[in-house]
């Protein structure tokens, strides 16, 4: 048999992406009796693979003692160890009981989805190819999809009139902020009436009338009435969201490290009773990619009690509790962003998209997924 070592992480995704490209007959996975390791076992499982646990402590001796007996217990197999993650102690004296022993060890980098053999040291990297998806990814964190959320592309009326949007992005900021209002304020018959203040939007006519033209809603009079909720939702900036998930849906056909991408994912923490909605999310070189879309205009205070700083903190939580130390997050805005929230954005390492950049969309999702930081 073939059977990897593992040291658990609760932020590490590491074991299972290994587990999967090198395809074990078993993961023999040491954790402190604190840890959750439900999720991780049953992605395992679910891929054919055993998983079987052994709580461990913090004590070298004890550890020691545990390799032992595992080591006896598997005579005649091969043990490889997977020094990917865990408690940095338990992992240096892992790796010096398999290298002491002539046994194989590897880690896989969490970056670049690499995985590099530690011993022996003349074995070539290797490309981690197996893909993990996002379900998984989340199981890994102990977290799980309420609902995945859409995950069809978008029809071609709708990706022209989004690019219409963008396309014309430096006349129609003002107006737009104006059609997010209206569809916030809609009543409960998807109806809103246009008062004279709306007449002085110079664009907005144009705007409703795209709109009305692929379905979204009518124009009656002075009332503007909604199809249905969900083309409300699309008007009130939901279609930023579909101009973002349509061009990653296009970009999988030159980017197959795209293993998976969804739209409005609900999402809960644990047995949790709160929601998390994603705009976008995708799986991309086995990391997990966290993209909030804005429509709004934010107002252009240099302090944290902001919309937009709310929205990069936001940003920075999710990616650490669903994505672990390898997540990245993305935030695209149709306005402009603050000097402030940039420079946060930039402090916490996530990607800003915003006004004009919109532009070279395409361009800056490359940069985001490609990039290894």
């Amino acid at each position: 048999m073939n059977i990897q070592l593992a040291i658990y992480d609760k932020k590490s995704a590491g074991i299972a992406s290994a587990a999967l490209h090198l395809n074990p007959d078993k993961v023999i996975l040491l954790h402190r009796k604190t840890h959750d390791i439900e999720g991780i076992k049953s992605v395992l499982h679910s891929r054919g693979i055993k998983c079987q646990s052994q709580m461990v402590s913090f004590d070298p001796k004890q550890i020691r003692t545990i390799l032992q007996y595992i080591v006896t217990e598997n005579k005649g197999n091969k043990l490889v160890f997977n020094a990917s993650s865990g408690y940095r102690m338990m992992v240096l004296v892992t790796l010096e009981y398999f290298t002491s022993n002539g046994m194989e060890a590897f880690v896989v980098d969490k970056f670049t989805n690499q995985l590099h053999w530690l011993h022996p040291a003349e074995k070539a990297s290797e490309e981690i190819v197996s893909k993990l998806k996002i379900a998984e990814y989340l199981k890994l964190f102990s977290s799980q999809v309420l609902n995945k959320g859409k995950t069809n592309g978008e029809t071609q009326a709708r990706q022209a009139l989004t690019h219409w949007l963008v396309d014309n992005i430096e006349t129609f900021g003002s107006s737009l902020a104006a059609l997010n209002h209206i569809a916030m304020r809609a009543d409960v018959s998807l109806q809103y009436h246009l008062d004279r203040h709306y007449n002085r939007k110079k664009y907005l006519r144009e705007i409703l009338s795209r709109f009305q033209d692929v379905g979204i809603l009518q124009i009656k009079n002075y009332n503007v009435i909604f199809k249905d909720e969900e083309s409300r939702f699309y008007a009130n900036g939901g279609w930023l969201e579909n101009h973002v998930f349509s061009t990653l849906y296009q970009m999988r056909t030159t980017r197959q490290s795209i293993s998976d991408l969804s739209k409005g994912m609900e999402v809960v923490r644990a047995q949790g009773a709160v929601k998390n909605e994603i705009d976008v999310i995708t799986m991309a070189n086995n990391r997990l990619h966290l993209i909030e879309c804005k429509t709004r205009k934010f107002t252009n205070k240099n302090h944290a009690n902001t919309p937009g700083s709310a929205a990069i903190y936001r940003l920075d939580t999710l990616k650490e509790t669903l994505g672990g130390n390898s997540g990245k997050a993305m935030l695209v805005s149709y306005q402009r962003l603050s000097r402030y929230t940039e420079q946060r954005a930039k402090d916490l390492g996530i990607y800003c998209c915003s006004y004009l950049q919109l532009k070279q969309l395409k361009e800056h999702l490359y940069k985001f997924i490609d990039s290894d930081n």
